[in-house]
């Protein structure tokens, strides 16, 4: 009797430590936020007129001075797989991170933006059509594949999935955007290599409770599909939000935008 006392207190001990250790880790991520910018295709003139009102297109210049201000303004750009491993407590996050993310896959993000983020050495993620790579649509280039690589194997440049064709999947039977998620991770893995972290960006932010349920039992680390700032106290793998990034939105309003959102 004993003996099993003793063990039993052990496993009282081990367990309280645990919990300490978990509630300690919790504490220390209250005050920390975690801005995510979204931002999508780039031109080197601006048209007179646009379509979406110039909330998807952006001129690289603008992108390199959004760049500086941040790192000026004491922001740390950190990756995604870097908040996952804060996450699951392997590391911790800078006093101010911040995120850059791109969605659709545009060749311009190659021709444009990369050379940029190479400049800088900050890193990015770029949330891919997979149907759409390497294919030219109505005089817009998306990138190949071995752009995506090149990217990848820098190091700077995560390759996420958007989808294998850009619709409402909230409007379609759940197993669709199953399949479809499955199916575009599929061909990243052919021809990017495993990924040990999946994100998905739902196109146009359009989902349900079922489709956040399925993705995060079918292999989905996070998912991206709402407007604001994360809070990595309670941080939700499953409900991760972004800022959209209009045209030639400076790095001071980005700035500001983000304080505001933060107060």
């Amino acid at each position: 009797m004993k003996k099993l006392l003793i063990i039993f207190l052990i496993i009282i001990f081990i367990l309280l430590c645990i919990f300490g250790y978990k509630e300690y880790k919790y504490n220390k991520r209250v005050d920390v936020k975690v801005p995510i910018l979204l931002y999508h295709n780039f031109v080197t003139t601006v048209p007179d007129t646009d379509p979406d009102n110039f909330n998807y297109i952006n001129t690289p210049a603008s992108f390199e001075e959004n760049i500086k201000t941040l790192l000026d303004n004491g922001y740390t750009i950190i990756s995604m797989k870097d908040l996952s491993n804060a996450d699951s407590g392997k590391t911790n996050l800078p006093d101010k991170p911040i995120i850059i993310t791109f969605d659709d896959g545009y060749y311009s993000n190659y021709e444009y933006i990369y050379p940029i983020l190479k400049k800088y050495n900050v890193k990015a993620s770029i949330f891919i059509i997979t149907n759409k790579i390497g294919q030219e649509i109505d005089g817009i280039k998306y990138l190949s594949w071995d752009n995506c690589l090149e990217m990848q194997n820098s190091g700077l440049v995560e390759i996420f999935s958007h989808s294998t064709k850009h619709v409402f999947y909230d409007k379609f039977p759940i197993r669709e955007l199953r399949d479809d998620v499955i199916e575009s991770y599929k061909l990243i893995e052919e021809h990017l290599g495993k990924q040990d972290l999946k994100v998905f960006a739902y196109p146009y932010g359009a989902y349900t409770n079922e489709t956040v349920r399925t993705l995060k039992n079918n292999g989905i680390d996070f998912q991206v599909y709402d407007i604001g700032i994360n809070n990595f106290k309670n941080l939700d793998k499953n409900y991760i939000k972004r800022i959209n990034i209009p045209c030639e939105m400076t790095g001071k309003e980005i700035v500001e935008e983000i304080e505001n959102r933060m107060s």
